[in-house]
């Protein structure tokens, strides 16, 4: 006979890889299919881009004249090394986010013995089939890297506490390291929690290694060293805007009301982790557990959890992929729940139901045009195509009688998506913008527009794109400067200019 080890083992094998097969099957789903989407995947793209045509990967910039510290480096790098290597499309460019979810489905498959030993796979089924997590993967944000590299930490933790393997807490450090060097302070908040864990159920291993910190050090911190080094005042912008300002203010303006955390994470847990947790409730409900009952393992989930919620909730920038990071802890809980329960064919298709409706939300994002088509004219005008980068690039592109190398917007936002498109680059310019007094980062314009007007001698393949509004000013600089301002024509609401000289054009 086989050892129970084995035997478990073989047995749990189909499963775990059916999980696998699912979870990638879903992310990679039309994972290219639909075009880049403004603001930020746009935002995340082009710097990016900016790292591979200037061969700068340490200090970050949105423009060749405009520094952007919004976020860390990992994204960037995990675009920029996709792109170089798949080329210039959206698959390459949401690959990374892709791959990331496909390892938190792995990496909940190695621990969810020691959290849902009878039914080890479940957490990760959960997790595969949760629609947040899936609608997340196919977006280019830091959330999913984010959420792999503190999943890999708890991981590690896990590893280290039930196997009794005490090597591992050095993993974890150097995870929350990638995970602070990914998305900065909200790498700790799980942190905080296994911390808190640690103090309540102390057994004995050491938590706070001195070889740990230091590569929390090495990985984590080197790297906001460098960069703060290099630009005077970028300290204070960490410091104050992109860390007091979220948390304390509403200078974000991303649901700061009292109620805007209820709102947005009420929706997002309750929609977000459809249909398990009426089960799971239920499930623990029937078998009575409650806190002081709780298993270790239990604890573990159930601290860094309500910490992490609580943490979100206080501050003022909230946005529904910002709880991703709870969403593994959330599956494993989920999965302990039930890892008795029995699954019939019903609850099988409510599963399967709410994974298709994910699929069909990713659907239908690369066919807005023509899920507009259909609609009333009213409710067609909500549908975001203003936003689709491709469709400006496209637009662009058959108004210009050259090929296009650098696009301006004028008093008006950037797509900087179109950077991907048209491989060229995206500036935008303000009329009375104050160079003097422009922040380090995140800085509403790159130049002003007389600066732009006599940069070179020949705006050869240049275009300006401004609002109606804008054009007689416009106009105005241009033949001041000693241009000739051509209507190309319009793409959507918006206005498109080339200059030629004036002698040229006859005007």
């Amino acid at each position: 006979a086989l050892p129970a080890r084995m035997t478990s083992t073989r047995r749990s094998f189909p499963p775990a890889l059916a999980v696998l097969l699912l979870a990638a099957a879903s992310a990679f789903f039309l994972l290219g299919s639909r075009p880049l989407w403004e603001p930020d995947e746009g935002r995340f793209t082009n710097v990016a881009l900016q790292m591979l045509e200037s061969g700068e990967f340490i200090s970050l910039y949105r423009h060749p004249e405009s520094l952007h510290f919004t976020k860390p480096p990992v994204t960037y790098w995990a675009i920029a090394a996709s792109v170089a290597t798949l080329g210039w499309n959206e698959w390459a460019v949401r690959l990374p986010g892709a791959l990331a979810h496909l390892g938190i489905v792995a990496l909940l498959l190695r621990i969810g013995r020691h959290f849902a030993p009878r039914r080890p796979w479940l957490p990760a089924l959960v997790y595969a089939s949760l629609p947040v997590p899936l609608l997340g993967a196919g977006v280019v944000t830091t959330d999913t890297p984010l959420t792999f590299a503190t999943t890999l930490a708890f991981a590690c933790y896990s590893i280290a506490r039930f196997e009794g393997r005490p090597g591992f807490v050095l993993g974890m450090w150097a995870a929350f390291g990638l995970a602070f060097l990914t998305k900065g302070p909200p790498a700790l908040v799980l942190l905080a929690g296994l911390a808190l864990v640690h103090h309540r159920d102390g057994d004995g291993l050491r938590f706070w290694h001195p070889a740990g910190l230091l590569l929390f050090a090495l990985v984590g911190l080197a790297w906001y060293a460098v960069v703060v080094a290099r630009h005077e005042g970028l300290l204070g912008y960490f410091l104050g805007y992109e860390v007091y300002a979220r948390i304390a203010t509403d200078t974000h303006q991303r649901h700061p009301q009292w109620w805007g955390g209820f709102y947005v994470y009420g929706l997002t847990l309750g929609l977000g982790t459809l249909p398990w947790w009426p089960w799971a409730l239920a499930a623990w409900r029937r078998a009575g557990l409650g806190w002081r009952q709780a298993a270790p393992e239990t604890r573990q989930l159930l601290l860094p959890l309500a910490l992490g919620l609580a943490v979100f909730l206080l501050a003022r920038s909230r946005l529904p992929l910002y709880l991703l990071p709870l969403f593994p802890l959330l599956a494993l809980l989920l999965g302990r729940a039930l890892q008795e329960a029995r699954f019939g064919p019903p609850r099988v298709l409510a599963v399967a139901a709410v994974l298709g409706l994910a699929l069909g939300l990713r659907l239908a994002t690369t066919h807005l045009e023509v899920i507009a088509g259909w609609l009333p004219e009213k409710q067609a005008a909500r549908v975001p195509l203003h936003k689709n980068t491709a469709d400006w690039a496209r637009a662009l592109e058959a108004l210009a009688p050259f090929r296009i190398e650098e696009v301006v917007f004028v008093n008006d936002m950037a797509r900087l998506g179109l950077h991907l498109y048209l491989r060229a680059p995206v500036e935008k310019v303000d009329f009375d913008g104050d160079l003097a007094s422009k922040p380090i980062s995140d800085a509403p314009f790159d130049d002003v527009l007389g600066n732009e007007l006599r940069e070179t001698p020949e705006p050869a393949g240049r275009i300006f794109v401004m609002r109606e509004a804008s054009v007689p000013r416009f106009e105005a600089e241009a033949r001041a400067a000693g241009w000739a301002p051509q209507r190309l024509g319009m793409v959507r609401d918006r206005v498109v200019y080339a200059l030629a000289r004036a002698g040229d054009s006859g005007g």
